[in-house]
């Protein structure tokens, strides 16, 4: 309940800083809130939820003016695409998953609402702040980086507050 609480303020406080939010917002973070979570708990995104931001990145990108459509199709093509590389590309270098399918999902979802450029945004501020937190651990584990490469921290919760972040600057006045 406090991670909910906690996600519910700091989207809010994103969206009270952007100037307002369009009213189709609350509902992208909602599912962004939801997703991260789940992930954050689990270290799992549920299928729905990713179904349901495609969904409602499809509608945005349909209905919002002044959206360059091509930018939103590509992105939701080529990024998850990319993502599924890296996945790939890791389980074949470690032997184990560091990045799972629902992320490459996720993605999806994610550019549909952000667009191709905005993407990669997202994922720059998302791997800054996933670094971020693995450098704060290993100073907590005095600097044993056994202990750290075996750790696994959830990327959806990184990629979700920056989606929402790098769409707020796209939809603020």
């Amino acid at each position: 309940m406090i991670l909910l609480v906690l996600h519910i303020v700091v989207y809010g406080g994103f969206g009270i800083g952007a100037g307002g939010v369009p009213w189709f917002g609350p509902g992208l973070a909602a599912v962004l809130i939801w997703i991260s979570v789940v992930d954050f708990e689990r270290f799992v995104i549920p299928d729905i939820a990713s179904l349901l931001l495609f969904t409602g990145g499809a509608v945005y990108v349909g209905f919002w003016p002044d959206v360059a459509v091509w930018q939103h199709l590509l992105g939701a093509v080529v990024w998850p695409l990319v993502f599924w590389l890296v996945g790939v590309v890791y389980l074949r270098w470690r032997g184990v998953h560091g990045l799972g399918f629902g992320d490459v999902k996720l993605m999806a979802g994610i550019a549909m609402w952000v667009g191709y450029f905005g993407a990669v945004q997202v994922v720059l501020a998302a791997s800054l702040a996933g670094i971020a937190v693995l450098m704060v651990y290993m100073v907590m584990q005095r600097g044993r980086m056994a202990e750290i490469g075996k750790s696994a921290v959830a990327f959806a919760p990184f990629l979700c507050l920056s989606a929402w972040v790098v769409w707020l600057q796209g939809v603020s006045p």
